[in-house]
């Protein structure tokens, strides 16, 4: 962010306890508003070391959002939003490149992202993709049982962790 947009006047990015290893996301404090408003504008949905990244403004925990960025419901509500697919049973030798290119042709995927073992960096064998609601509600009806290098799909909507003992 900094020469990008505005007066950048705190930069912090939360590490695991234990491992020291960053969380994945991080909070700018920029010197007033509007900047804020820039930054996110000119900043969402671009890509940052081969991720696409999110911005928005940080609320506190009572007034944020659902997760998935839209108002309400889940994949199969319909609407608008984004909602993020959890993609299960994947070979391991399935690349980011085949699962991205399989979901492209159900609609516009703004995110994919294949975890892989922080010890031995090989794949964990799931993905998370994230699309419209209204495309996500078609992958999952195409991809539901889809085979794939071999392996049949699980397609469904990603839960939160902590929800169903599922962890993102």
């Amino acid at each position: 962010f900094r020469g990008v947009v505005g007066n950048v006047i705190d930069v912090f990015l939360p590490t695991d306890r234990y491992s020291g290893r960053s969380r994945g996301f991080g909070f700018v404090t920029l010197s007033n508003k509007a900047e804020a408003d820039a930054a996110i504008a000119s900043m969402d949905q671009t890509e940052l070391d081969g991720r696409t990244i999110k911005v928005v403004e940080s609320k506190p925990k009572g007034e944020r959002e659902s997760y998935g960025g839209g108002t309400g419901g889940g994949a199969r509500g319909g609407g608008g939003g984004t909602t993020k697919l959890y993609v299960g049973n994947l070979s391991y030798s399935t690349d980011e490149d085949a699962v991205r290119s399989l979901f492209e042709s159900a609609g516009t995927v703004t995110d994919c992202y294949l975890p892989s073992d922080r010890e031995t960096g090989k794949a964990r064998g799931f993905a998370f993709v994230t699309m419209s609601r209204n495309d996500a509600n078609a992958a999952i009806e195409q991809f539901q049982g889809y085979e794939l290098d071999g392996r049949s799909l699980r397609v469904n909507e990603a839960q939160q962790r902590g929800s169903r003992g599922r962890r993102y």
